[in-house]
C-alpha cells in the first residue's frame, strides 16, 4: 500500500498516544496548572521537565476527544435549510469551525497546544518558578501561549506568543508550522522514492491551499470573517454563488463517509469561496482519517471510545 500524507503524519504523533487506553481527564492546558514538573529556562522558552508521561498523554487524550467531538457535532449540524436552497452562509461558517476544531485536534495528536491562559491561571506556574528561584523568560500574564510536548526528550515547553494575534490566527500559524516540519521529516523518511514524492506533494499542496499559496497563514480565518461579518462570497442574499445547499450537504456527507480521498480537495483552483471550501475539507479529512488510524491501533480500549468514536457510532 502506498504511503499518503495521512500515514506520514505518524511521524508527528505523540509517543504512546495511539496505545493510550482508559477514560481521559483534564486537558493539556489544565495539566500545566497542576505544577507536577520541574521548571527551567532555555533562552525565551520555559522548559517543564520531570513529567509523568502517562498524565501528559491522558491530558492530551482528553483534549483530542473534546475537540474532535466539537468538530463532529459541527459537521452534524450542517443540514439543509428548507425553502432557502441558496442559503449557504451559516453552513460555510460551520464548515470552517469544523476544520478549525479538527486542526486543533491534529495539533494535540502532534503534542502541541496553542492555549489561551489568564493571569490567574498562570499563578501556579509563577509560584513554581519562585520556589525554584527562577526568573520567568517572559511576562506571565493573560495571553496566547504554545505548549509543546518534546516526546523524545521527555519534557514540555511553554512559550509565549508575542505576535498579538488572536486564537484562530495562532492555531493556523502553528498548524502550518507543523506541516512544514512534517514535510522536512518526510523528505528524509524511510520511504520508497515514489511514496516520498507523493507525500511531499500532498503536504505542499495542503500548505498552499490553507495559506492562499503561502501568502497568508491565517487565510482561512480571514475568509471566515469575511463570510460571517461582511456577508461576502455570494453565499448570503443577494446570492451569487451557483452552489446549492443540497450539493453542499452531499459534500459534508462525503467527508463523514470515510471513503473520500484527500486528493479530491487538494486542487488549488476555482473561486475564492471554492478554494476556501476545499481547504476546510482537506483539514477535516486529514484529521478524521488520522483519528480512525489511532482508533484502529488502540482497538476497543482506545481512549477515543470514551468520546469521539462513541459519538460517531451513535449517529
Amino acid at each position: 500500500m502506498s504511503v499518503s500524507a495521512v500515514e506520514a503524519t505518524r511521524q508527528l504523533w505523540s509517543s504512546g498516544l495511539a496505545n493510550h487506553t482508559g477514560k481521559p481527564g483534564g486537558g493539556f492546558h489544565d495539566w500545566v496548572k497542576t505544577a507536577t514538573y520541574a521548571p527551567n529556562v532555555n533562552n525565551s522558552v520555559l522548559t517543564l521537565s520531570g513529567i509523568d508521561g502517562y498524565l501528559v498523554r491522558k491530558a492530551l487524550a482528553a483534549d483530542i476527544n473534546r475537540l474532535a467531538l466539537a468538530a463532529s457535532e459541527t459537521l452534524k449540524n450542517i443540514s439543509e435549510v428548507v425553502g432557502i436552497p441558496k442559503s449557504l452562509g451559516w453552513p460555510y461558517v460551520k464548515l470552517y469551525y469544523a476544520a478549525f476544531f479538527y486542526a486543533h485536534t491534529l495539533l494535540r495528536i502532534w503534542g502541541r497546544s496553542p492555549s489561551y491562559f489568564t493571569t490567574q491561571e498562570l499563578m501556579r506556574v509563577k509560584a513554581t518558578l519562585n520556589a525554584y528561584d527562577i526568573a520567568p523568560p517572559f511576562r506571565l500574564s493573560t495571553g496566547q501561549y504554545l505548549l509543546e510536548l518534546k516526546q523524545n526528550a521527555g519534557f514540555v515547553q511553554l512559550s509565549a506568543d508575542s505576535s498579538g494575534q488572536g486564537s484562530h490566527e495562532a492555531a493556523w500559524k502553528h498548524f502550518s508550522a507543523a506541516l512544514k516540519e512534517l514535510e522536512l521529516l518526510s523528505n528524509t523518511a524511510n520511504y520508497v522514492e515514489v511514496d516520498r514524492i507523493n507525500v511531499i506533494k500532498q503536504i505542499q499542496a495542503l500548505l498552499a491551499l490553507i495559506t492562499d499559496g503561502g501568502r497568508h497563514e491565517s487565510w482561512l480565518s480571514q475568509i471566515r470573517n469575511n463570510i460571517q461579518y461582511r456577508q461576502s462570497g455570494g453565499v448570503w442574499f443577494p446570492y451569487s454563488s451557483k452552489e446549492k445547499i443540497s450539493s453542499f450537504k452531499g459534500i459534508v456527507e462525503g467527508l463523514t463517509s470515510a471513503t473520500v480521498d484527500l486528493n479530491v480537495y487538494l486542487e488549488d483552483e476555482g473561486s475564492e469561496i471554492e478554494r476556501f471550501r476545499n481547504a476546510c475539507c482537506c483539514v477535516i479529512l486529514l484529521a478524521r482519517k488520522t483519528i480512525n488510524s489511532i482508533s484502529e491501533i488502540g482497538g476497543r480500549k482506545s481512549f477515543l471510545h470514551y468520546g469521539q468514536v462513541r459519538f460517531e457510532n451513535s449517529l
